[in-house]
């Protein structure tokens, strides 16, 4: 793909990151088989969401004298996710420091969301959203035909069939506008429709 120097786009380096943690969140959340998984895990965006296009869920969230709010979202207790979690936020604040284009072009977020987060030491931002329960959601499990595709297509064993998929789900998070309308994963874990198995609540 032809880079522009003006808005250069995701490197090597960063589809690896992004590979590894698509890795992580289908093993973390399914039980596809080895070969399905990396076919899917191989799209060229994270299949999950940390709620990028939700700024007025970031504004409370990062509110520095926030009160404890008695309904709000528990901790995350699910290990695997996390670390997920921890990994994701990371690399995406990272991103967004050096490229926030090609954060964009990953994860679907609007340059006030990465100016957002990189306002905060990675430390601070952690610290206020890094356990929240309620911080990733699934871009496999909402209804519409391209979760659907994903999950079906996206793991098809026919190279142009399978990367055919993932370029229109890519299409669609890049001219997506608005809040994001993805099914919240419950306790962290995503309810996924297909060869996806729902994990239990951790309470």
């Amino acid at each position: 793909m032809q880079q522009f120097t003006e808005y250069p786009g995701p490197d090597h380096d960063d589809y690896a990151n992004v590979l590894a943690l698509n890795t992580a969140f289908i093993k973390a959340t399914s039980d596809l088989k080895g070969p399905q998984r990396g076919r899917l895990a191989a799209a060229p965006f994270l299949l999950f969401s940390c709620r990028e296009n939700d700024l007025e869920w970031w504004d409370k969230a990062l509110a520095e004298n926030r009160q404890s709010d008695l309904l709000a979202e528990p901790e995350l207790r699910i290990p695997e996710l996390r670390r997920l979690q921890t990994a994701a936020l990371s690399f995406l604040w990272q991103l967004s420091r050096r490229n926030p284009y090609a954060a964009r072009i990953i994860s679907g977020a609007s340059i006030s969301w990465c100016a957002k987060i990189t306002d905060l030491p990675l430390v601070t931002l952690l610290d206020r959203v890094g356990a929240r329960g309620d911080l990733i959601v699934s871009r496999l499990s909402y209804a519409g035909a391209a979760g659907e595709r994903l999950l079906s297509d996206g793991t098809s064993s026919r190279r142009n069939v399978c990367k055919s998929s993932h370029l229109s789900a890519l299409q669609r998070l890049l001219t997506r506008t608005g809040v994001d309308h993805y099914t919240q994963l419950p306790a962290a874990a995503c309810s996924m429709s297909g060869p996806m198995r729902v994990l239990d609540k951790k309470v």
